[in-house]
């Protein structure tokens, strides 16, 4: 209590110096946490997408003539997603589900229609994804079988054409013609999440792309039981690939060696094709940056500190005629200025917060989905790891910003810092 008290009156004594402190802390917190959120919503497990960090997907197919020469590549289509990837032995599930969504259209009998984004699904996507169904039940392997025509939609889409979510067996009617029956709904899915995001989703057997072909704009997404199993599913998926090959070779045609299934993390850097991406560099990279943003307002802050002990020097040089040593004279220099630059701290993650929250759709836009009205919420922006490293850069921030200013206080001569002098 008495260092916070000590703090306080040294803020009151010096406004100007405590406010640009203040102000100072709060901007470097602000920018790191914009950083730090920006790709906390990519790889960290939020609802329906709850298990990123244990999900490896395969979109990009790139086929090659056995002489090595290119033959073509585009997204994965459905036969061959389910050839590789389907019935893992090693995995939990396999969804394999239109890459994006596209944009449509669904109405009620006797009513305009409304827009909507639409995505073609098998029913393992309702395993690997986990959706809040608020009424009915996810798609069948009877359904995606026999092309039943039937769809699941989103909260927000069953009360704007019935008022309500009790919609189980209604009809609607998709893009003008096509008349699908009301399976489920399901809580909204945020864009962030993209591979779970679509405000309508049918049976990928009502797309009207060639289920046959080796392109057709779908995507796999394997969910293992714990990341551990990683191994396991990349020696069963080259195994299958070699299957596959050793089929394709009649055409003259072979899988690209470089086609893996990549993690979340993975994924969101080699989003034109299945190349692994150098996940240790970009991790460096991104440090240098964090490293960067981190002196730059240390620096400041300890010219700021370095000036206020100025003015200290005989309110200093008092307590340590009176006893204090070295070490508790640094410990409080320190205790004093980590309290400020928390205070600071506090207010830069709540700014960054609300500045996430007010500009989503920019910050957080999502380009495997055409909707960008992105909805975000606080426990998707700061949860336990973001909210441990604020505080953590904070700490840090106050050991380089005033670590060096309070060894240099206290060395100075007792006697000389009560007569003002600071050598």
């Amino acid at each position: 209590m008495t260092t916070l008290k000590q703090a306080l009156n040294e803020m009151r004594s010096q406004p100007v110096i405590g406010a640009v402190t203040l102000a100072g802390t709060a901007l470097a917190i602000f920018l790191i946490m914009i950083v730090v959120m920006i790709n906390n919503v990519k790889i960290a497990p939020i609802a329906p997408e709850s298990g990123r960090n244990r999900m490896l997907h395969e979109k990009h197919m790139d086929f090659r003539k056995l002489n090595g020469e290119n033959r073509g590549s585009g997204d994965i289509g459905y036969k061959m997603a389910r050839e590789l990837y389907g019935d893992l032995e090693s995995a939990e599930a396999t969804a394999v589900y239109q890459s994006g969504t596209s944009r449509g259209s669904v109405r009620v009998a006797g009513q305009p229609p409304i827009r909507i984004d639409i995505r073609t699904t098998d029913d393992e996507y309702w395993r690997v994804f986990d959706h809040t169904f608020l009424s009915g039940h996810p798609f069948t392997p009877q359904d995606i079988e026999n092309s039943s025509p039937v769809a699941i939609i989103s909260e927000d889409v069953a009360r704007r054409l019935f008022g309500t979510t009790d919609v189980v067996g209604r009809e609607i009617i998709v893009n003008l013609f096509t008349r699908l029956t009301v399976a489920g709904v399901v809580r909204d899915v945020p864009t962030i999440t993209g591979n779970a995001y679509a405000s309508l989703w049918m049976p990928h057997s009502h797309n009207i792309i060639n289920q046959d072909t080796y392109f057709d704009g779908m995507k796999a997404t394997i969910l293992a039981r714990d990341k551990s199993d990683f191994p396991a599913i990349f020696a069963e998926t080259e195994r299958r690939k070699e299957m596959v090959n050793s089929r394709l070779k009649a055409e003259g045609i072979k899988i690209a060696n470089h086609i893996v299934p990549l993690t979340q993390e993975e994924s969101l850097l080699a989003r034109w094709s299945n190349i692994g991406p150098d996940i240790e560099s970009h991790r460096k990279q991104q440090l240098m940056v964090y490293l960067i943003m981190l002196l730059i307002p240390a620096i400041n802050l300890s010219s700021m500190t370095q000036s206020r002990l100025r003015r200290r020097v005989s309110e200093m040089g008092v307590r340590r005629a009176f006893g204090c040593t070295r070490l508790r004279l640094i410990n409080s220099i320190i205790t004093e200025n980590f309290l400020i630059t928390l205070a600071g701290g506090l207010i830069g993650l709540v700014l960054s917060v609300a500045f996430a929250g007010l500009l989503a759709d920019t910050l957080f836009v999502n380009h495997e989905v055409i909707n960008t009205d992105t909805h975000v919420d606080i426990t998707m922006l700061l949860n336990w790891h973001t909210f441990l490293f604020a505080m953590i850069f904070c700490f840090l921030l106050n050991l380089i910003s005033s670590g060096l200013p309070a060894w240099r206080a206290a060395r100075v001569n007792p006697v000389r810092a009560i007569g003002g002098l600071q050598k």
